[in-house]
Protein backbone atom coordinates (compact mmCIF):
# COMPACT_ATOMS: atom_id res chain seq x y z
CA UNK A 1 0.00 0.00 0.00
CA UNK A 2 1.38 3.43 -0.94
CA UNK A 3 2.53 5.49 2.04
CA UNK A 4 5.10 7.96 0.77
CA UNK A 5 6.46 9.90 3.72
CA UNK A 6 4.89 11.33 6.85
CA UNK A 7 2.32 14.13 6.74
CA UNK A 8 3.65 17.67 6.59
CA UNK A 9 3.18 19.78 9.69
CA UNK A 10 0.67 22.56 9.02
CA UNK A 11 -0.19 24.94 11.83
CA UNK A 12 -3.69 25.77 12.97
CA UNK A 13 -6.96 24.02 13.78
CA UNK A 14 -9.28 22.58 11.18
CA UNK A 15 -12.13 24.93 10.14
CA UNK A 16 -13.81 22.04 8.33
CA UNK A 17 -15.53 20.06 11.06
CA UNK A 18 -15.51 22.15 14.24
CA UNK A 19 -16.14 20.07 17.34
CA UNK A 20 -15.15 16.87 15.52
CA UNK A 21 -11.63 17.38 14.20
CA UNK A 22 -8.97 19.54 15.79
CA UNK A 23 -6.74 19.30 12.70
CA UNK A 24 -7.31 17.91 9.19
CA UNK A 25 -5.06 14.96 10.05
CA UNK A 26 -7.72 13.75 12.47
CA UNK A 27 -9.53 12.50 9.35
CA UNK A 28 -6.91 9.77 9.01
CA UNK A 29 -8.07 6.34 10.11
CA UNK A 30 -11.73 7.37 10.09
CA UNK A 31 -14.69 6.50 7.88
CA UNK A 32 -16.70 9.66 7.43
CA UNK A 33 -20.04 9.94 5.60
CA UNK A 34 -21.42 13.39 4.79
CA UNK A 35 -25.08 13.37 3.79
CA UNK A 36 -28.09 15.62 3.41
CA UNK A 37 -30.49 17.28 0.98
CA UNK A 38 -29.46 18.76 -2.37
CA UNK A 39 -27.40 21.95 -2.22
CA UNK A 40 -26.36 21.60 1.43
CA UNK A 41 -22.61 21.78 0.76
CA UNK A 42 -21.73 18.09 0.87
CA UNK A 43 -19.21 18.23 -1.97
CA UNK A 44 -17.87 21.58 -0.75
CA UNK A 45 -17.10 20.08 2.66
CA UNK A 46 -15.48 16.99 1.12
CA UNK A 47 -13.42 19.24 -1.15
CA UNK A 48 -12.17 21.22 1.83
CA UNK A 49 -11.03 18.01 3.55
CA UNK A 50 -9.37 16.82 0.33
CA UNK A 51 -7.49 20.11 -0.10
CA UNK A 52 -6.39 20.07 3.54
CA UNK A 53 -4.95 16.56 3.28
CA UNK A 54 -3.16 17.49 0.06
CA UNK A 55 -1.70 20.52 1.84
CA UNK A 56 -0.23 18.09 4.38
CA UNK A 57 1.60 16.25 1.60
CA UNK A 58 -0.70 13.23 1.43
CA UNK A 59 -1.86 13.56 -2.18
CA UNK A 60 0.08 10.50 -3.39
CA UNK A 61 -1.94 8.37 -0.95
CA UNK A 62 -5.34 9.68 -2.09
CA UNK A 63 -7.84 8.32 -4.62
CA UNK A 64 -11.07 10.09 -5.59
CA UNK A 65 -13.98 8.18 -7.10
CA UNK A 66 -16.29 10.84 -8.49
CA UNK A 67 -19.83 9.61 -9.10
CA UNK A 68 -21.37 13.03 -9.71
CA UNK A 69 -23.41 12.95 -12.94
CA UNK A 70 -23.26 15.41 -15.79
CA UNK A 71 -26.28 17.70 -15.40
CA UNK A 72 -26.96 20.10 -18.29
CA UNK A 73 -27.37 23.61 -16.94
CA UNK A 74 -30.73 24.07 -18.68
CA UNK A 75 -32.11 20.88 -17.09
CA UNK A 76 -30.96 22.01 -13.66
CA UNK A 77 -32.59 25.41 -14.11
CA UNK A 78 -35.86 23.92 -15.36
CA UNK A 79 -36.04 21.60 -12.33
CA UNK A 80 -34.96 24.28 -9.86
CA UNK A 81 -31.79 22.30 -9.09
CA UNK A 82 -29.05 24.78 -9.93
CA UNK A 83 -25.81 23.74 -8.24
CA UNK A 84 -26.73 20.06 -7.86
CA UNK A 85 -24.11 17.41 -8.56
CA UNK A 86 -20.79 19.23 -8.17
CA UNK A 87 -17.59 17.43 -9.07
CA UNK A 88 -14.91 16.69 -6.47
CA UNK A 89 -11.90 17.81 -8.47
CA UNK A 90 -8.44 17.59 -6.88
CA UNK A 91 -6.17 20.60 -7.28
CA UNK A 92 -2.94 18.61 -7.41
CA UNK A 93 -1.91 16.19 -10.13
CA UNK A 94 -0.83 13.17 -8.09
CA UNK A 95 -4.25 12.44 -6.60
CA UNK A 96 -5.74 9.45 -8.43
CA UNK A 97 -9.00 10.73 -9.94
CA UNK A 98 -11.50 8.17 -11.23
CA UNK A 99 -14.66 9.29 -13.04
CA UNK A 100 -16.99 8.27 -15.84
CA UNK A 101 -19.73 10.02 -17.85
CA UNK A 102 -22.89 9.47 -15.82
CA UNK A 103 -26.45 10.74 -16.22
CA UNK A 104 -28.86 11.83 -13.46
CA UNK A 105 -31.76 9.36 -13.86
CA UNK A 106 -34.47 11.40 -12.14
CA UNK A 107 -33.56 14.65 -13.86
CA UNK A 108 -32.94 13.35 -17.37
CA UNK A 109 -35.47 10.53 -17.87
CA UNK A 110 -38.99 11.01 -19.23
CA UNK A 111 -40.38 7.81 -17.71
CA UNK A 112 -39.59 5.66 -14.69
CA UNK A 113 -38.55 2.77 -16.95
CA UNK A 114 -36.05 5.05 -18.68
CA UNK A 115 -34.77 6.24 -15.30
CA UNK A 116 -34.23 2.66 -14.18
CA UNK A 117 -32.29 1.90 -17.36
CA UNK A 118 -30.05 4.93 -16.82
CA UNK A 119 -29.50 3.93 -13.18
CA UNK A 120 -28.39 0.45 -14.26
CA UNK A 121 -26.03 1.87 -16.89
CA UNK A 122 -24.55 4.17 -14.24
CA UNK A 123 -24.10 1.23 -11.87
CA UNK A 124 -22.08 -0.69 -14.42
CA UNK A 125 -19.83 2.30 -15.13
CA UNK A 126 -19.32 3.04 -11.44
CA UNK A 127 -18.41 -0.56 -10.66
CA UNK A 128 -15.63 -0.29 -13.25
CA UNK A 129 -14.29 2.68 -11.28
CA UNK A 130 -14.65 0.87 -7.97
CA UNK A 131 -12.79 -2.14 -9.35
CA UNK A 132 -9.92 0.13 -10.44
CA UNK A 133 -9.41 1.43 -6.90
CA UNK A 134 -7.94 -1.54 -4.95
CA UNK A 135 -4.98 -2.12 -7.33
CA UNK A 136 -3.95 1.53 -6.91
CA UNK A 137 -2.58 0.94 -3.40
CA UNK A 138 -4.00 4.29 -2.23
CA UNK A 139 -5.17 4.06 1.38
CA UNK A 140 -7.15 7.34 1.55
CA UNK A 141 -10.38 7.17 -0.44
CA UNK A 142 -12.82 9.97 -1.27
CA UNK A 143 -16.16 9.06 -2.85
CA UNK A 144 -18.27 11.88 -4.24
CA UNK A 145 -22.05 11.58 -4.71
CA UNK A 146 -22.09 7.97 -3.54
CA UNK A 147 -25.90 7.86 -3.63
CA UNK A 148 -25.74 7.76 -7.45
CA UNK A 149 -24.38 4.22 -7.18
CA UNK A 150 -27.14 3.30 -4.75
CA UNK A 151 -29.86 4.03 -7.33
CA UNK A 152 -29.27 0.48 -8.54
CA UNK A 153 -26.30 -0.86 -6.54
CA UNK A 154 -26.19 -2.18 -2.99
CA UNK A 155 -24.51 -0.96 0.19
CA UNK A 156 -22.96 -4.37 0.81
CA UNK A 157 -21.22 -4.40 -2.56
CA UNK A 158 -20.08 -0.80 -2.17
CA UNK A 159 -18.56 -1.47 1.26
CA UNK A 160 -16.70 -4.42 -0.20
CA UNK A 161 -14.98 -2.17 -2.72
CA UNK A 162 -14.04 0.27 0.07
CA UNK A 163 -12.68 -2.39 2.39
CA UNK A 164 -9.02 -1.81 1.53
CA UNK A 165 -9.06 1.88 2.45
CA UNK A 166 -7.88 2.91 5.92
CA UNK A 167 -9.50 6.35 5.55
CA UNK A 168 -12.78 7.03 3.72
CA UNK A 169 -14.54 10.36 3.19
CA UNK A 170 -17.79 9.89 1.26
CA UNK A 171 -20.75 12.12 0.59
CA UNK A 172 -24.23 11.49 -0.78
CA UNK A 173 -27.79 12.69 -1.13
CA UNK A 174 -30.30 11.68 1.53
CA UNK A 175 -33.51 13.67 1.45
CA UNK A 176 -36.92 14.29 -0.08
CA UNK A 177 -36.44 17.01 -2.67
CA UNK A 178 -35.75 14.74 -5.66
CA UNK A 179 -39.17 13.13 -5.42
CA UNK A 180 -40.41 9.57 -5.12
CA UNK A 181 -40.40 6.45 -7.27
CA UNK A 182 -38.62 3.11 -7.42
CA UNK A 183 -35.14 4.64 -7.66
CA UNK A 184 -35.74 6.97 -4.73
CA UNK A 185 -37.07 4.16 -2.54
CA UNK A 186 -34.10 1.92 -3.34
CA UNK A 187 -31.63 4.76 -2.84
CA UNK A 188 -33.16 5.78 0.50
CA UNK A 189 -33.06 2.21 1.83
CA UNK A 190 -29.45 1.67 0.77
CA UNK A 191 -28.33 5.09 2.03
CA UNK A 192 -29.91 4.22 5.37
CA UNK A 193 -27.75 1.09 5.50
CA UNK A 194 -24.67 3.07 4.50
CA UNK A 195 -25.28 5.66 7.20
CA UNK A 196 -25.48 2.91 9.79
CA UNK A 197 -22.25 1.36 8.47
CA UNK A 198 -20.17 4.53 8.88
CA UNK A 199 -18.90 5.24 12.41
CA UNK A 200 -18.56 8.98 11.73
CA UNK A 201 -21.70 10.54 10.24
CA UNK A 202 -22.24 14.20 9.35
CA UNK A 203 -25.78 15.26 8.48
CA UNK A 204 -25.89 18.69 6.85
CA UNK A 205 -29.07 20.72 7.44
CA UNK A 206 -31.26 21.75 4.51
CA UNK A 207 -31.00 25.37 3.48
CA UNK A 208 -34.03 27.61 3.85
Amino acid sequence: MTRQGPPKEVDGPSPLLPGLLSTPLDVLGRRILIFGEVNTGKTTLASGILDALCAHGLSSRIAVIDMAPEIPEQVALERGMKGVGGKLLPHVSDVLYLAAPLKPPRLSARTEDEALLIAEENREKIESLLEAYPPSGRDILFVNDVSIYLHAGTTERLLGYMAGATTVVANGYHGMRLGSGVITLHEAAEMGKLIEAFPCRISLPARE
